[in-house]
């Protein structure tokens, strides 16, 4: 009988803690929805800019402008549209630990992008800074230099502020390993880790 109880108390106790990983899981999915559809919105945007740009360049910097950010762009929304469809779908129910190596993962991922960020914003400025030497290709390397500051610029900001909220919703996980339940022979009891 004390055995039963003891289930009892367990899963009474550990539910709603279960709960709170489900209901975490269903915001991480929507946060990175929402940021997919963020990155696809300014890669669609940057397609209708760019093409009508490159059709009414008068210069090759501009052409050569216009064309990476459309190259840029495809990779863009090559990665917005499975990212939001993987985000969408949820996939099955994660436990904490899994939610944690997650979590985790997700950050890691958009600190290493801004590092790369930054590497796309000094590629551009390399090539700007190469043109007055390289007359054959001072306008594309002006061009796609150019392109290549901007949306760096914009793949850093996006990447930092996809970060901040990753990380401001990293503390609302539960916190299942800081709980403990002990038995003994008057009873049961819990601890409550607090740091």
């Amino acid at each position: 009988m004390k055995t039963k109880i003891l289930l009892l108390a367990c899963v009474l106790h550990f539910q709603p803690a279960f709960g709170q990983v489900a209901e975490f899981q269903t915001e991480f999915n929507k946060i990175n929805k929402n940021l997919m559809v963020g990155l696809g919105s300014y890669a669609v945007s940057n397609f209708l800019f760019s093409g009508i740009g490159y059709s009414t360049a008068t210069t090759e910097q501009a052409e050569r402008f216009h064309e990476m950010n459309v190259i840029w762009n495809t990779v863009n929304l090559s990665l917005a549209v499975p990212g939001y469809l993987n985000a969408a779908r949820s996939g099955k129910a994660m436990t904490r630990e899994e939610m944690i190596k997650m979590q985790k993962k997700t950050e890691t991922i958009f600190i290493v992008n801004s590092g790369l960020d930054i590497g796309y914003m000094s590629a551009g400025l390399w090539m700007r800074s190469l043109a007055p030497n390289r007359q054959s290709q001072e306008e594309l390397l002006r061009g796609y230099g150019n392109s290549l500051i901007l949306q760096g610029s914009f793949l850093l900001a996006f990447d930092s502020f996809a970060y901040l909220v990753h990380h401001q919703h990293s503390r609302k996980l539960p916190v299942l390993d800081k709980i403990t339940l002990n038995t003994s022979v008057n009873g049961i009891g819990i601890r409550l880790q607090i740091d």
